[in-house]
């Protein structure tokens, strides 16, 4: 027999309630730090290897290709092409940072240690959990994001005064707009190997056309129309912005369209991390 968990209140102390909504939303509240606490404490233990792991991957694109692919390319506008990509590479990290220790993390945490099932058997509610993660993600993707900031610098890439609280901003508004599809793919994954999907049909082809490695009028007009639909496009043109100090003449459709896509990730996992732990009970 399940235990039907409610979509609202904590579990421990509403046991039996029914479900109030279809949608579960993330719950900021003193309760919620618990869970960015344990995650924090969890991460403490290998903290080193995750930082060199997680730092490694962008600065070795920015030197293969920003130094040595760079050689071949003439400058794009006023900039060379490692200036170029060089912010590029810290909006489309931060998007792989999430959604790599997010897929595999939520699966895990149903799946084989369970510490959700733990998590929601104290006075936890589902959103609470939701809204501990994505706490979580926004300050390790803004601790690797500052990091990989600080290895830029010594490149020439950092031209703007606003860089290390644009990168903040970034990383923030990177973690509010990834972390729900993330949670939302692990939790309705019913294999390990599903989550590849995600990434495969997603994430990777997201990276290659936002804009990150070459400007979008490069593009047909098609695929341009496309790239502007998606999220890490207009992270891409903020991270610029910050960093190099580039002008930014669209700000507003930029932030409008990022805060319809953070409203979509606050949507995303609730519901399906509830019945996930309903059917995985």
């Amino acid at each position: 027999m399940s235990v039907e968990i409610p979509s609202d209140l904590p579990q421990g102390r509403a046991r039996s309630a029914p479900r109030r909504a279809a949608l579960v939303w993330p719950h900021f509240n003193a309760r919620s730090l618990t869970v960015w606490r344990r995650n924090a404490l969890a991460w403490r233990r290998h903290a080193a290897s995750s930082i060199l792991a997680n730092l490694m991957d962008p600065v070795l694109s920015l030197l293969a290709l920003g130094l040595g692919l760079g050689l071949f390319v003439s400058r794009i506008g006023e900039y060379s092409f490692l200036e170029f990509i060089g912010p590029g590479l810290l909006a489309g990290s931060a998007m792989t940072w999430i959604t790599y220790d997010l897929t595999y993390g939520c699966y895990d945490r149903l799946h084989w240690s369970r510490a959700y099932h733990a998590m929601i058997a104290s006075p936890l509610s589902v959103g609470e959990i939701v809204a501990g993660e994505f706490a979580w993600q926004a300050t390790r993707t803004t601790l690797f994001g500052l990091g990989f900031l600080a290895l830029m610098a010594p490149f020439g890439i950092v031209h703007s005064p606003w860089a290390v609280p644009g990168t903040v901003v970034i990383t923030l508004l990177t973690a509010l707009i990834f972390t729900g599809p993330a949670l939302a793919v692990g939790a309705a994954a019913r294999a390990e190997e599903q989550l590849s999907y995600y990434f495969n049909l997603v994430i990777t082809p997201m990276f290659f056309f936002s804009g990150v490695f070459f400007p979008l009028e490069s593009l047909g007009p098609a695929l341009r129309q496309v790239a502007q639909f998606l999220p890490l496009y207009h992270l891409v043109e903020l991270a610029r912005a910050f960093i190099l100090g580039s002008p930014l003449p669209n700000l507003t459709t930029h932030l409008l369209w990022l805060g319809l896509f953070i409203l979509i990730s606050f949507l995303l996992p609730g519901r399906l991390l509830r019945d996930a732990l309903e059917r995985i009970a």
